[in-house]
């Protein structure tokens, strides 16, 4: 049985190398006809003027203005008559202020496992205006207080300002971190301390 398989397989393929096979191959063509429409054309007289068009039936419709009519009139206004603002804007309360305060930059002075240490901390920072934050947060099941010191429009302040800390907060590695990446985090929770 396997010299068979394996005689007819020869044969096979001897025929499959052979170029004496033919294939037959046949194509078709399509003819598509189209129709052209007659576009009629406007009746012109001997002069070149459309028919039924006049000098009269123009002059109808064509609107003329004057130099006057395109003209734009200039009205200067003196201080009296310029209108009053409807709106008076007035600056925020101190209280509004507190309320909301700016989305700036911040630096993250320590982070200690008690509150005791964030009290002791937050009385040695200098009291030059700046506010103090402290801000709760669980990394990994371990509980921290962030203190967080100053409110800064930029980044660039904020680092210029680690250097005004004194040594001791100094030697603790400080660094600039946004308040809005805190107010976007896990933990958003600014408590200020000051």
């Amino acid at each position: 049985m396997k010299k068979v398989a394996i005689v007819g397989l020869s044969a096979v393929l001897a025929a499959c190398s052979s170029g004496s096979y033919i294939t037959d191959v046949t194509t078709e063509s399509h003819t598509e006809e189209f129709a052209v429409a007659e576009v009629p054309q406007p009746v012109v007289s001997d002069e070149g003027t459309a028919e039924g068009v006049t000098e009269k039936n123009v002059e109808l419709n064509v609107i003329k203005m004057t130099p006057a009519d395109n003209e734009k009139k200039v009205v200067k206004m003196s201080p009296q008559t310029q209108a009053k603002p409807a709106v008076a804007i007035t600056p925020p309360t101190a209280k509004q202020v507190q309320m909301n305060p700016r989305y700036g930059f911040t630096i993250q002075v320590v982070a200690v496992g008690t509150q005791t240490k964030v009290d002791q901390f937050a009385n040695k920072l200098p009291k030059d205006g700046q506010p103090v934050w402290e801000n709760y947060k669980v990394v990994n099941g371990t509980k921290w207080y962030t203190v967080l010191y100053g409110d800064y429009a930029t980044r660039k302040e904020a680092a210029e300002a680690i250097s005004t800390l004194p040594g001791e907060f100094q030697s603790l590695k400080p660094f600039v971190k946004s308040i809005d990446s805190i107010k976007n985090s896990e933990f958003p929770t600014l408590n200020k301390l000051n």
